[in-house]
């Protein structure tokens, strides 16, 4: 066996190495491939059976609003409910919006209309904050402010009825 013979039969090793190496790295990619498709599976099905579980609960919720048998999980519903409700009011005071009354949608504070459903954003009138004034007394022929316990204007010199 002469020395081309020797390199040619390395040759034939190494290519043989490399394709049980190529088979095998390729074997385990789809294994790999396939665990992950398996894994993805899995997690949308229990996703799905998760959100039908939701669903379940909400329908209950909404049936029987005074179930004993789910008092605590309800009562702990409704909390989490006026939380979210204060959350959203305080968000939406930093946003300077508030929900149209007819579809609910968030509007800025100082818009007549909602944007999305078109109705008249009718605002209550701010009332004034009352604020006690002080008597202030004036004098009947020139109008100038009179000073407590004046008996005469201090500006006209008109005699005043007190």
């Amino acid at each position: 066996m002469g020395f081309v013979d020797k390199v040619q039969e390395i040759a034939e090793k190494v290519g043989d190495t490399v394709d049980k190496g190529i088979k095998t790295g390729s074997d385990g990619y789809k294994k790999m491939t396939e665990k992950s498709r398996l894994k993805k599976e899995v997690t949308r099905l229990t996703n799905e059976m998760n959100n039908i579980y939701i669903g379940v609960g909400k329908k209950i919720f909404a049936e029987q609003p005074d179930s004993q048998q789910f008092k605590t999980q309800f009562d702990n519903i409704r909390e989490k409910e006026r939380e979210i409700a204060h959350l959203n009011e305080m968000l939406n005071d930093l946003e300077d919006k508030t929900p149209c009354p007819q579809c609910g949608e968030l509007v800025t504070k100082d818009a007549r209309f909602c944007d999305k459903c078109g109705t008249r954003i009718v605002r209550p009138e701010k009332k004034a904050e009352h604020v006690e004034a002080e008597k202030v007394t004036v004098c009947k022929k020139c109008g100038a402010e009179l000073v407590d316990a004046a008996r005469f204007c201090d500006k006209c010199g008109a005699k005043l009825d007190i």
